[in-house]
Order: C-alpha cells, then sequence, then structure tokens
C-alpha cells in the first residue's frame, strides 16, 4: 500500500505537516484579508504607473527611494483626489438625474415634438425615433426609472461610503500609499521572489511572465486606458456643450467602450438627436462632429498602437469581466475584474503554447 522507502508512520506525519503547513498559509493569508483593497488599488496602480517610475529612476540616476516617494506623490495630486472629486460629482448628478427623470415621469411622462426639425433628413430621422418612442413610451420610462434608481443606488453606496466613513478611507489610503511605495521601491525584487515560487520549470515560469506582462499591458494601457480618455473627451465635448451631469454621461461612455458594436455610441447618439429633435442643430452637429472624428477614432488608432504584438482579450470578454467585477468588488471591479481575466488568459496562454504546443 505505502512505497518501500516509506512506511505507515512516515505518511502520518507527511500529511500532518502538509496540512499543518497549509493550515500556516491559510492563516496567513487571512491576516492580509482586511487590507485587501488597498493591496489591490496599490498593485493596479503600480502596474499602471511602473514605466513612469523605470523613466524617473533613470533621470534621477538610480535614487529608488525618492522616485518612489516622488511618484506616490504624484499619484495623489493627480490621480487620488481628481478621483474623489470625480465620484462625488458623478453621485450627486446620478442623484439630479433620478429626481427630475421622477418629476418627469410625475408630471405626465416623457413629452417629443418634431416641430423645431425643419431639415428633410432630420424631420424624418426625429420623427421616426419620436414615433417609434411613443409607441413604447410606458416601457421606456420604467426601464428608465429601474435603470437610474439601480445605478443610484450603487453610487450612491460608494459614495456614501466614501464620505461617511472618511477616518476609514484615510486610513486605507494611507496603507494604499505605504504599499504602493514598497512596490515601486522593490517591486523587481518582489516578482523574482514570486517567479521562483511558481511551481513550473524556469523556462515556463519566464515564459509565463512574459504573456502576463503582454496581457496586462494590453489591458491596462490598450483598454483601460483608452476607456478613460474617450471617457474624459466625453465629459469635456458634453461640459462645453451645457448638458446637464456631464461627469455622469462621460464616465458612462468610458464604461461603453467595452459593449461591443456598440461602444461610446450609446450616450452621443442619442444626446445628438435629443439637441437636433430640440433645435439646437450647431452644439448637435458639433457633437457628432467631435464624436466621430475624435472619440471613434481613438478606438482605431490609439488601442491598436498600444496593443501592437500583445496578447489580447476579446472586448465582449473585458466587458463581462468589468460587470462581474463590480458586482463582486464594487468600483474597485472596474480595474480588478479585467486584471483578473488577464491573469486568467496568461494561464491559458501558457497550457495552449507549452501543453497542447499550438501556436
Amino acid at each position: 500500500m505505502f512505497p518501500n522507502d516509506m512506511g505507515y508512520s512516515d505518511w502520518v506525519v507527511l500529511l500532518l505537516s502538509t496540512a499543518l503547513a497549509g493550515l500556516i498559509l491559510i492563516l496567513g493569508l487571512v491576516l492580509f484579508l482586511p487590507f485587501f483593497e488597498p493591496i489591490c488599488w496599490a498593485i493596479i496602480l503600480a502596474l499602471f504607473f511602473y514605466p513612469i517610475y523605470k523613466r524617473l529612476l533613470k533621470l534621477l540616476k538610480g535614487l529608488d527611494s525618492l522616485c518612489s516617494l516622488l511618484m506616490c506623490i504624484l499619484i495623489v495630486l493627480f490621480i487620488i483626489i481628481p478621483v474623489f472629486a470625480l465620484l462625488g460629482s458623478v453621485t450627486s448628478e446620478l442623484i439630479k438625474v433620478y429626481h427630475q427623470i421622477q418629476t418627469l415621469i410625475q408630471n405626465g411622462g416623457l413629452s417629443f415634438s418634431t416641430q423645431s426639425a425643419n431639415t428633410t433628413l432630420v424631420h424624418k430621422l426625429i420623427t421616426w425615433v419620436t414615433s417609434l418612442v411613443k409607441a413604447h413610451q410606458t416601457t421606456i420610462e420604467q426601464l428608465l426609472n429601474t435603470i437610474t434608481k439601480r445605478m443610484g443606488d450603487f453610487f450612491l453606496k460608494q459614495g456614501t461610503a466614501v464620505f461617511k466613513n472618511v477616518a476609514t478611507v484615510v486610513f486605507k489610503a494611507a496603507l494604499m500609499l505605504v504599499t504602493l511605495y514598497y512596490f515601486f521601491r522593490d517591486g523587481e525584487k518582489m516578482l523574482a521572489t514570486f517567479k521562483q515560487l511558481l511551481p513550473l520549470p524556469p523556462k515556463l515560469a519566464d515564459n509565463f511572465m512574459d504573456i502576463t506582462h503582454d496581457v496586462l499591458s494590453a489591458t491596462l494601457y490598450g483598454n483601460i486606458l483608452t476607456a478613460v480618455i474617450q471617457g474624459g473627451l466625453g465629459i469635456f465635448i458634453l461640459w462645453i456643450l451645457n448638458f446637464s451631469a456631464p461627469f455622469l454621461w462621460g464616465m458612462i461612455m468610458g464604461i461603453a467602450t467595452f459593449i461591443p458594436m456598440v461602444g461610446t455610441a450609446i450616450v452621443w447618439v442619442p444626446a445628438t438627436l435629443y439637441l437636433f429633435s430640440t433645435g439646437l442643430y450647431l452644439k448637435g452637429a458639433i457633437l457628432l462632429a467631435f464624436s466621430l472624428a475624435i472619440i471613434s477614432q481613438i478606438d482605431y488608432f490609439l488601442r491598436p498602437y498600444l496593443i501592437s504584438g500583445k496578447t489580447q482579450i476579446h472586448t465582449l470578454f473585458l466587458f463581462f469581466s468589468i460587470l462581474g467585477g463590480l458586482n463582486v468588488f464594487g468600483m474597485l471591479g472596474l480595474v480588478l475584474g479585467p486584471l483578473l481575466l488577464a491573469l486568467c488568459v496568461s494561464i491559458l496562454e501558457i497550457y495552449r503554447k507549452n501543453f497542447l504546443k499550438r501556436i
């Protein structure tokens, strides 16, 4: 039953030692669980800004501690503070939009008019859209009510968690910055140690790290960065055109970049139709031209440039990873969802190339 060189007592000792080691590792993991969120944000920010850190390190001739400190200060000034301000603005704007829709529905529902559309093409388009919307007016009102209520609950929960528990948020932010500092300074050493712990031969471990680097780069820079840029451009143009809740719609536009076939058009197409239907032809033309010539073109020029030569993840899977991430991790899931998917793709790529021998 047992190998000749191992008796019953040896197997018992081995099993008990393995169980004890596993228990100790699990308890060690439990120690870090209360700090899961700040550690994850530190990892995400370190991955995203590590190329900038490397350039700064060359510029300051290897002063790693100073470079790490400068990077943390820059991230606080240009990332953390603006993100908190944006979260507050989005929460207040969403609540305002929700109350506006509620008031509109209570006052007799949505109303549409085509009188201001004088051009034949615009008139036909607005007439068709208006008749379609009127035919399903009750359903649309209910849908708008449900969507805004759920989005309002989500952002209100996130915003309340931030602004009501200021002490907790400040504490977590401080932990994140301390962790981020050491990730910048000692990140390569930590990565080398992690690679040595992988249960893979050295060649496979190197291959895994290379593929993971490519997938994470494509996800972070090719997809998340372009979504941030498109959302920022959406906020800019909607603010210039004096739209209500530009931060909210810009954020939705950024998330919508991951929706297959539709993308940012889910926001700017209805907004353009609204401007034309209300007789604001100049604003409608500006929004249409800006969206087609600049916002939409980022997908065709910037994204391919950033992910060129790297292992890519299909937009459909990225979209579901964001939805799943939001559902499981809250706001952290916006980035953590795609990153976890990127790690899954890395493992599948290793399996495909090295075990199935399919290139």
